[in-house]
């Protein structure tokens, strides 16, 4: 669903502006959860309630691309990366209190969390439609006449990076605490703690990372987090225990602020202006793809390996081996185009 709707919100988000394309999908999600509610109270099928929760996901896929356009919009191309660094901080701040929530709304029903997601939707409508003024698309005309999904070479470049990147980072919600538990002797009830490290060095660390990345290009951002990402993984197989494992995610997570402000910077500046959306819903597509390929891949790997770290673990930086490949060939590409301020 993500796939699909992320190439419909790019679009929606270009030829209707960011505002509506938010407001639909705000909607979405606050009648795609408070259905799912209704029929947990209602004793629908689990079916039922699978198919509901589907539908979810589209709001996710609509929102996104269009809220990256909307900090494209209102920023320079100078101080995009610091933008999408404080965007992110926010973004994190919602991570980090939502499953907060979820755990002390959990002890009165499980169905009361999809309650409390349909009025968080319901806000962020409210915020979106009294707050938020929308730019102006003084492209419109032009939009209508153009295709559906755009491609750009660079833009597909890039994009097969963040997929091998993505694939290894989605490790972090399977993979990752799965070995941590059995493989390194981390109890189900103390993973928490190590995702707590990931919220912490993000919400800290990412506005002193702001000032590395003046120093920086946005590619050599992606791959320093690409080599921060492997190494972290990497470390895991010689790790044991819950304290040298919250150290491990110290180092993820620098990977994580190094190269998630840059993602969404670098597709924002390869865009056209009057393609913005349609090149943030072709990277969330690509995304997407590799956030459902990646927790297989790496179930798969531990598996064959039989939990074996050095094995596993090795296998799965590959994709970041890959990922850097796909930066560097890139930064060939816009070092010989002056126009592309992103190498």
């Amino acid at each position: 669903m993500s796939i699909i709707f992320s190439i419909v919100g790019g679009y929606i988000g270009d030829i209707w502006g960011r505002k509506f394309t938010i407001l639909t999908g705000s909607i979405i999600g606050a009648i795609s959860y408070f259905m799912v509610f209704v029929f947990f109270i209602l004793k629908y099928s689990v079916i039922d309630i699978s198919a509901m929760f589907l539908l979810s996901s589209v709001s996710g896929a609509l929102v996104f691309p269009a809220s990256s356009a909307v900090v494209a919009d209102t920023t320079t191309v100078e101080m995009r990366r610091s933008a999408f660094g404080i965007y992110r901080i926010f973004t994190n701040i919602g991570w980090a209190v939502g499953p907060i929530i979820g755990s002390v709304v959990y002890g009165t029903g499980v169905q009361y969390i999809f309650l409390f997601s349909s009025i968080s939707s319901i806000l962020q409508f409210a915020t979106v439609l009294f707050f938020m003024h929308d730019m102006k698309m003084r492209f419109s005309d032009i939009n209508r006449g153009t295709g559906f999904i755009s491609f750009d070479r660079n833009l597909i470049i890039f994009s097969t990076g963040t997929l091998f990147l993505t694939i290894l980072t989605s490790q972090f919600n399977v993979t990752f605490p799965t070995y941590a538990n059995i493989q390194g002797g981390v109890p189900a009830a103390y993973i928490g703690y190590i995702y707590a490290v990931n919220g912490t060095v993000v919400v800290l660390g990412q506005l002193p990372m702001n000032i590395i990345f003046r120093k920086i290009s946005d590619l050599r951002a992606m791959q320093l987090g690409s080599f921060f990402y492997a190494a972290g993984y990497f470390m895991s197989a010689f790790s044991h225990g819950l304290l040298d494992f919250m150290a491990i995610m110290v180092l993820i997570t620098i990977g994580e602020n190094f190269s998630s402000p840059g993602i969404s910077s670098i597709v924002t500046k390869i865009a056209p202006p009057d393609k913005i959306g349609r090149y943030n819903g072709f990277n969330s597509m690509m995304n997407a793809t590799a956030r459902g390929l990646g927790p297989s891949i790496g179930s798969f790997f531990l598996y064959v390996y039989a939990y074996n770290g050095i094995e596993t673990w090795a296998s799965l930086d590959l994709f970041a081996v890959l990922a850097i490949m796909m930066f560097l060939t890139l930064q060939r590409n816009v070092n010989r185009n002056v126009n592309v301020n992103i190498g």
